[in-house]
């Protein structure tokens, strides 16, 4: 009944041109699906969260957008239990949102040794599986992923124990590249001799990886990491150093959201 209300009242398409240059949706009550377009060419779909006279705020379930008004170029609203609407010719892209804490499987294309590796090293990698967000392909596998070690301790410093830490803040996709934020810690055991170690990875890093020693020169192979999403292959020598060779699969989570763009085919 609600919907039933506003597309009576609204229509499909509201175009109120205001003062200010943007779209007056002054009008569409709260709870409305929306399409908004803004001048730049940017696609925003969502629910009308909340309004001021400088600023409205889309929900896009786990995350919000804010979209200043003067910013909108044309607003839609999106019928219930209908397709949504066609976007507007003036519509280039959409603009999708990765929520912070979202898990990205990569593959490493660069080889991290706490032994001779260096604190500002580059680190590349590529995703391995696509991030899929409203049922659209934010980013898809083999996107670029570029970072740096951010710290690293060889097994002869910190009482024996091998630490590093990644950093990566560039993903690229579609000839766009997005700055982001996405980190990965690992921690050596001290070497006791025993014949199972174990990995700490902090939260930050996204597991615990249980790794066997033993074979060649004490190789050890990193178990699954947590829920499944990805694993990591690691080699440890026998100094204790943490080896990630290029082909290791990690599992990193964003620290912050990303926008994503992804063009509309016309």
């Amino acid at each position: 009944m609600r919907r039933q209300m506003q597309l009576a009242l609204f229509g499909v398409t509201i175009l109120a041109v205001g003062c200010s240059g943007g779209v007056d949706i002054a009008d569409i009550p709260l709870g409305a699906d929306v399409q908004l377009t803004r001048d730049d060419g940017a696609l925003v779909e969502g629910t009308l969260a909340e309004r001021d006279e400088t600023t409205v705020t889309i929900d896009r379930g786990p995350v919000t957008k804010e979209v200043p008004v003067a910013q909108i170029a044309d607003v839609r609203v999106v019928p219930a239990d209908e397709p949504a609407p066609e976007p507007p010719p003036m519509a280039r892209f959409r603009e999708v949102t990765l929520p912070a804490d979202t898990a990205l499987a990569i593959e490493l294309r660069s080889t991290v040794d706490t032994g001779t590796s260096r604190e500002g090293d580059v680190v590349e990698a590529v995703l391995t599986d696509a991030i899929v967000v409203d049922q659209l392909e934010a980013l898809p596998a083999g996107a670029v992923v570029r970072g740096r070690v951010a710290a690293v301790q060889s097994s002869g410093k910190m009482k024996g124990r091998a630490s590093v830490a990644l950093v990566f803040d560039q993903v690229v996709a579609r000839d766009q590249t997005y700055e982001m934020s996405a980190r990965f810690e690992a921690v050596a055991p001290s070497t006791t001799g025993d014949d199972v170690k174990r990995i700490g990875i902090p939260a930050a890093g996204g597991a615990i990886l249980g790794a066997v020693m033993g074979g060649g020169k004490g190789a050890a192979i990193g178990a699954a990491i947590g829920g499944g999403a990805g694993t990591v292959a690691a080699l440890m020598t026998d100094g204790g150093e943490i080896r990630l060779a290029e082909g290791t699969t990690l599992s990193v989570p964003l620290q912050a959201a990303l926008d994503v763009r992804i063009p509309i085919v016309k």
